[in-house]
C-alpha cells in the first residue's frame, strides 16, 4: 500500500541563468545517452524513525540546496537554462512493506523509479519513498538525477539528511548560480582558454583509432560488468604506500598498462584516457551539492615500462589533468570540431577512468607502512575475487569506460563496454589484467631504488 506526503519547501536562491559547466557537461552526456543517468539508493534508517521524521529530512535538503529546486527550461533558441525556485512541493512516497522484507520492498521500489526518465523541466530532480514496516520507517528509497550532484555531492546531501539537526547555519559551498555566474567572468575565461591549449597539445598525439572491431559484437551492444577484487584493493594500497601517492593514479596506470593489449596501438605509443576530475579542490566546491566534475585527457607515457615508473608518470600526468579540467564545455566542442577539422579525422578519446569512491579512497589512502606487514597474503586474497554481470543495454557509451565505486575493503570496478569494439571475453581479460598487473607488481620487492612523491 501506497500514501503520498506533500511536502512543502522554501529557500534561499532563486532565479534563471546559464547551465554550470558542470551541470552542462552531465546534460550534454544525458541528451547523447537518452538516460537521465540517475543515483539509485537504498538506505536503512536508524531505529525509532517515523514518517513525519523522513519528511523533515526531505524538507530541510529540498530547502538547503538549489540543485533540487532546478529545473531546466528548453528555449527555442536552443538554449537549455536552470531555473531555480524559491519555493515548492514534493511528494514523498510512504511504501507500507506490508509482511514483506522491507530493504527488499525499498530496493524495488528505487528500481522502479529508475526506470522513469525525468521530466526535466517540470520534475525536481529526487524522486524519494520511505518504507514502513509495522508502524516503523524502516528505509528510504532514493533515485536523483545525475544533473543535480555527482558522487561526491550526493556524499554531501546524505550527510546533510542524516545530520540535518546540526546544519543551523547557511550553505557556504558555491551553489549552481553562483558557480554559472563566476563562470561567465575573466577568471575562468583564462582558466578556459589555459585547459584547451592542454587539451590541444594531449590531442594532436591521439590516435585516429584506438581499437579494432572486435570479432564477437554483441546486440544489446553495450555491455556492463563488475569486478570485485580485495587482493587488488590491498596491492594497491602496497604501492601506494611504496611509491608515496595516492591509489588513485596506481589504478589509472594499472588500468593503462591493462589496456594496452586491447589496443592497435604501437609498441611504445602512450595511452590517451579520458580522466573524470570531481574539481572539487577548487576554492568553493569541496562541499556543494552539485555536479562539478568535468573530464579531460590524461596521457600515460610508456605503459610497458616496469610498473612504478608508469605509476610515478601517471601521477605527473593526472595532476595536469586536475588543473586543466576546467573549461568551458561549449568552447571545448568548437575547440574540438576545428581540431578534427584540421586532422581530417576526430582523435579517438573513447576511453574513459572515472574514481568515484568517496569513503573508500580515503580509508584506501590511510595505510602505513608498519600496516603493510600485517595484510593477509595478497595469494589467499585472489580467491576472493568476484565478477558480476549487469543488463546489456542499448544506450549509447563510451568505447571503454572503466570506474572505481564504494566498497569496503575491496577493489571495485564497473565496466561498461561497447561489445563492437571490446567483446564481453576481452572485458573480463582487462579486469583480471588490472588486478594482475597491481598484485604482481606489490608483490615485487622494493621499488628499483625509485622514490616517489611524499602525500
Amino acid at each position: 500500500m501506497t500514501e503520498i506526503v506533500v511536502v512543502r519547501f522554501e529557500g534561499e536562491g532563486s532565479g534563471v541563468a546559464e547551465l554550470s559547466w558542470g551541470q552542462h557537461e552531465i546534460w550534454a552526456a544525458i541528451q547523447d545517452r537518452g538516460n537521465s543517468l540517475p543515483f539509485c539508493r537504498v538506505r536503512a534508517l536508524p531505529p525509532g524513525q517515523t514518517v513525519a521524521d523522513v519528511a523533515a529530512r526531505l524538507r530541510f535538503i529540498m530547502s538547503r540546496h538549489q540543485s533540487l529546486r532546478t529545473r531546466l527550461r528548453l528555449d527555442l533558441d536552443g538554449q537549455t537554462r536552470q531555473v531555480v525556485h524559491a519555493s515548492g512541493e514534493i511528494m514523498l512516497d510512504v511504501v507500507d512493506a506490508g509482511d514483506a522484507d522491507p530493504g527488499e520492498t525499498a530496493a524495488a521500489v528505487a528500481a522502479r523509479y529508475k526506470t522513469r526518465i525525468f521530466d526535466y523541466e517540470r520534475e525536481w530532480p529526487l524522486r524519494m519513498a520511505v518504507i514502513t514496516y509495522r508502524g516503523t520507517a524502516t528505509h528510504v528509497a532514493e533515485v536523483i538525477c545525475h544533473l543535480a550532484l555527482d558522487a561526491f555531492g550526493l556524499a554531501a546531501l546524505h550527510d546533510d539528511f542524516d545530520r540535518h539537526d546540526e546544519r543551523t547555519g547557511p550553505v557556504t559551498a558555491m551553489q549552481p548560480l553562483e558557480q554559472a555566474r563566476r563562470q561567465s567572468g575573466p577568471g575562468a575565461h583564462r582558466a578556459h582558454e589555459a585547459s584547451m591549449r592542454h587539451f590541444e597539445r594531449l590531442v594532436a598525439r591521439a590516435p585516429d583509432r584506438l581499437f579494432r572491431e572486435s570479432a564477437d559484437p554483441r546486440k544489446p551492444r553495450f555491455w556492463e560488468v563488475t569486478c570485485e577484487s580485495p587482493a587488488g584493493y590491498q596491492a594497491a594500497r602496497m604501492l601506494a604506500t611504496r611509491l608515496g601517492l595516492s591509489t588513485s593514479p596506481v589504478l589509472l596506470a594499472a588500468f593503462a598498462v591493462a589496456l594496452t593489449p586491447l589496443t592497435s596501438l604501437a609498441s611504445g605509443q602512450p595511452v590517451v584516457v579520458q580522466l573524470v576530475v570531481s574539481n572539487r579542490f577548487r576554492p568553493g566546491f569541496a562541499g556543494s551539492v552539485s555536479p562539478v566534475a568535468q573530464s579531460i585527457p590524461c596521457m600515460i607515457e610508456a605503459p610497458g615500462a616496469p610498473f612504478e615508473e608508469v605509476a610515478l608518470r601517471t601521477w605527473q600526468s593526472a595532476l595536469l589533468a586536475y588543473k586543466h579540467a576546467y573549461y568551458d564545455p561549449a568552447g571545448k566542442q568548437e575547440v574540438s570540431k576545428r581540431i578534427a577539422a584540421e586532422r581530417g579525422s576526430e582523435a579517438d578519446l573513447g576511453v574513459v577512468f572515472n574514481d568515484r569512491r568517496v569513503r573508500s579512497r580515503e580509508l584506501a589512502d590511510s595505510i602505513t607502512g608498519d600496516a603493510v606487514g600485517r595484510l593477509a597474503p595478497i595469494q589467499d586474497e585472489l580467491t576472493r575475487t568476484r565478477l558480476n554481470w549487469g543488463e546489456p543495454l542499448d544506450i549509447p557509451e563510451q568505447k571503454v569506460f572503466l570506474s572505481v565505486v564504494d566498497m569496503a575493503d575491496t577493489l571495485c570496478c564497473e565496466l561498461r563496454a561497447d561489445t563492437h569494439f571490446v567483446s564481453p571475453a576481452d572485458m573480463v581479460g582487462l579486469l583480471r589484467r588490472i588486478e594482475s598487473v597491481l598484485v604482481n607488481a606489490a608483490l615485487r620487492e622494493g621499488n628499483g631504488g625509485m622514490s616517489g612523491p611524499s602525500r
